[in-house]
């Protein structure tokens, strides 16, 4: 093995598609693919199955990551000390995130973050809407649209999943629908159609479920304790459904929608330390946290 084979695969584990993967590492994809299967030879396993979604990490594949990325983050920690920038791991962070993300995933997580690097502060804006990079409102932010404008770099952190989550008791009372048009003795549970802070928020539309009595909030929070306490059925992130057993997915095979989180930086301060260790470690989270974001079937 040697470490650029390994570096090809991990480029390959974080995207799932060959083209991406391959643009991204800077090779065309006959050598990202010959390398993989150089790499699976080398240890004798089968690091991915090919499905329609595109490559997906088999349990060793899965297993390599883990090991890779421990070994990257220390070649990150030995590069920072040996060039200087050890010193330069402080200073305070303002992210900007979705109220779901920032409150369901990110904040949970800030605790080992804060273990690793106790010099760096982070200032968690997490809120119905985002705070304005160009304006320089906060360094960075996981947004849910790809800015288009700006000296900003963006990357692509992680598809999710959003699902029509419902508690049990309205199931046990109502019966569990098989399809839209027997929801219509359910209440709806979602966003306020005229204040929604991003285009790709317009869930309703794409669900069929429009004709039913609604209940709304401009906060997915305030959605998710409506759910809870059996106002309803709403659309929900899974990585949000998932926390509470008595939400039940219905409708699965209609109701199925993904959006993208996009973690975008102010191209000139990118590379700076601190800004640089935050990307990584959240890169490795969400990595490591990805069943969490996309439903296995």
């Amino acid at each position: 093995m040697n470490w650029d084979d390994l570096r090809l695969f991990l480029v390959l584990a974080r995207n799932g598609r060959v083209g991406l993967a391959a643009k991204g590492a800077g090779v065309d994809p006959t050598t990202l693919i010959r390398r993989v299967k150089k790499l699976e030879d080398a240890l004798s396993c089968t690091l991915f199955e090919l499905t329609k979604k595109g490559y997906v990490l088999t349990s060793q594949g899965t297993r390599l990551v883990k090991y890779i990325e421990k070994a990257e983050h220390h070649l990150l920690q030995a590069q920072q000390e040996l060039s200087g920038d050890r010193e330069h791991l402080s200073g305070t962070i303002r992210v900007s995130v979705s109220e779901g993300f920032g409150t369901w995933f990110l904040a949970p997580l800030l605790a080992d973050f804060k273990q690793r690097y106790p010099a760096i502060g982070i200032e968690l804006v997490a809120t119905s809407g985002f705070l304005n990079l160009n304006k320089r409102e906060a360094d960075m932010a996981i947004l849910l649209e790809k800015p288009t404008n700006g000296q900003l770099y963006t990357q692509r952190l992680t598809d999710y999943e959003l699902y029509l989550y419902c508690h049990q008791t309205l199931l046990d009372t109502y019966g569990t629908p098989h399809d839209t048009s027997e929801l219509g003795a359910f209440n709806l549970v979602s966003y306020v159609p005229d204040l929604l802070y991003a285009p790709q928020l317009k869930f309703i539309e794409e669900s069929a479920l429009s004709n039913l009595q609604a209940l709304r909030s401009t906060s997915i929070n305030a959605q998710y304790q409506m759910l809870l306490h059996g106002a309803g059925v709403g659309i929900l992130p899974a990585f949000i459904g998932r926390n509470a057993p008595a939400l039940k997915r219905i409708l699965a095979d209609e109701i199925r929608i993904q959006r993208t989180f996009w973690l975008v930086t102010h191209r000139e301060t990118r590379e700076q330390a601190r800004f640089k260790t935050f990307v990584h470690w959240l890169s490795e989270q969400v990595q490591g946290h990805k069943g969490r974001f996309v439903v296995s079937e």
